[in-house]
């Protein structure tokens, strides 16, 4: 068996556990929770208060969550496209604030539809403030967005040799073009400035927390060196590209950690960013969305096996 067939097993099995978990959640929850009044959406993508109490309602909800989860990643290219470095930071800051609350009010109240709003809410803010930008894709095309940044987060993992414990996001690459020291790292830890400490000074570490392993630092060989690259250049860029270090970071806009690192951490890196030490880079890893699809009949036959 070949190692791209090893590496490809092991992102299927990493993806389907997330997905399936958090599916698992909602269609177990769906027909038993009540929708929260305070922050339900006005306007397309909620349902009507009699409806939402049906399972039925509830799962056409998830379906409209998994449309606007992925219609999220489309619109950030848009706005990096339309609006530029600063509106992209703006916006992906402004979107993950709105999902750390409505996940703070699921924690607080154990009211699983907060999870099938924040999507919702996320699409709203960028309607508003970016009207342009505002996409809304078919969902073979979603699906379609879906399974080539699935297929591209599998080329990652096989040519950077990354391991299927780490294969979550938000997935940190950090990369000092001086001495090609990189580090791989996920989850919504700090570590990621102490990859960035290292890797300026050359040190290869391995990051542990309560014994599970978080992030380790390798040299990148030349293929290595030219496939980061490659990352690179087809991500949305920003900051300085002369900088040393780059940071390129696997998001998914419905990603509860991705959201919990933008609002610890997210302001130190982005001073990093600005005062041209760090080179930015967004690339999209879509994990918890598939929660969304798999909950929703059409969708999860639609994405085949990422639906176990």
């Amino acid at each position: 068996m070949s190692s791209s067939t090893n590496i490809n097993r092991m992102l299927l099995v990493a993806v389907i556990v997330l997905a399936v978990a958090l599916a698992a959640v909602l269609i177990y929850f769906l027909a038993f929770k009540t929708t929260p009044t305070q922050k339900t959406p006005s306007s397309q993508g909620s349902s009507s208060s009699s409806s939402q109490n049906s399972a039925s309602s509830q799962l056409s909800l998830a379906t409209t969550a998994f449309e606007r989860g992925v219609e999220n990643w489309l619109s950030i290219e848009c706005i990096y496209s339309n609006y530029g470095e600063n509106a992209t930071l703006n916006a992906v800051n402004s979107i993950y604030t709105i999902a750390y609350n409505y996940i703070y009010d699921y924690e607080e109240t154990n009211n699983v539809t907060y999870l099938l709003l924040y999507p919702i809410a996320q699409y709203q803010y960028i309607e508003s403030n970016y009207a342009k930008c505002a996409i809304n894709e078919s969902d073979q095309g979603l699906v379609n967005t879906v399974l080539g940044a699935l297929s591209n987060i599998n080329t990652v993992a096989y040519t950077l040799n990354i391991p299927g414990n780490l294969l979550g996001t938000p997935l940190f690459i950090v990369f000092d073009r001086t001495n090609n020291v990189t580090y791989v790292l996920a989850g919504a830890s700090p570590y990621v400035f102490n990859a960035i400490n290292d890797a300026v000074r050359g040190n290869i570490t391995v990051f542990t927390y309560q014994g599970q392993e978080l992030g380790y630092g390798f040299r990148a060989n030349s293929t290595q060196v030219s496939f980061i690259d490659q990352i690179i250049s087809s991500g949305l860029r920003i900051g300085n590209p002369s900088a040393n270090i780059t940071v390129i970071e696997f998001l998914d806009p419905v990603c509860p950690y991705c959201a919990l690192f933008q609002v610890m951490y997210g302001r130190s890196l982005e001073t990093m960013i600005n005062s041209g030490y760090v080179y930015y880079v967004i690339q999209y890893f879509p994990t918890h969305v598939l929660g969304y699809g798999c909950s929703s009949p059409t969708i999860a036959q639609m994405l085949g096996p990422y639906c176990g």
